[in-house]
């Protein structure tokens, strides 16, 4: 079985539901919050603790693992439980769109967690930041190439993709919306 140095998982949280699923609803829809199914099936915690991480990672690998503002205190038992080691968390600052759930604030950022099983890769750049501000992207949780490029600059290969929607070269993809190149259910 392969391993990898390198996993980014972003992981179809469970929401139960999105106000506006993502596309342009009516403003009636909206202003009476008519609930609308995620774009993608969803999983639970236990679910996602149960992704055979630890049968994936190499001796030494860096996962970086994405959460909303939810779910960020699910994150660390999570990686825990993965076998694995909290390093740094890495921020998303998104424009904000006037529009958008949540409580007293809209949230606007998301989060990329570092855990890592082994050492650090050696002989990579050094990064001055924990904060980007990025353009939002279109498709509903579509996250910017920006951090695949970034993650490229500081964490070794092979590499692997889990929820992907797209294929990129130099990295191995799972996800229900591409062809994979591994079937994580052999592993489950």
């Amino acid at each position: 079985m392969k391993v990898y140095k390198t996993i980014v998982i972003d992981p179809p949280w469970k929401y139960g539901r999105s106000w506006d699923g993502g596309s342009k609803k009516s403003v009636f829809d909206k202003k009476y919050k008519i609930p609308y199914p995620m774009p993608y099936p969803e999983m639970t915690l236990n679910e996602i603790e149960a992704l055979p991480i630890p049968m994936l990672c190499d001796t030494n690998c860096d996962v970086y693992l994405w959460a909303t503002q939810k779910y960020i205190q699910d994150v660390f038992p999570i990686g825990t439980a993965w076998g694995l080691k909290y390093c740094q968390t890495l921020t998303w600052c998104k424009t904000p769109m006037g529009t958008g759930q949540g409580g007293l604030f809209t949230p606007t950022t998301e989060f990329l967690i570092l855990f890592r099983k082994g050492r650090m890769p050696i002989d990579k750049k050094r990064i001055d930041t924990t904060w980007f501000l990025i353009k939002r992207t279109r498709r509903h949780s579509e996250k910017p190439e920006y951090f695949q490029e970034l993650i490229e600059s500081v964490s070794n290969g092979p590499r692997l993709e889990m929820f992907a929607r797209r294929k990129r070269s130099g990295w191995d993809s799972w996800g229900n919306e591409i062809e994979n190149d591994i079937e994580i259910k052999d592993l489950i």
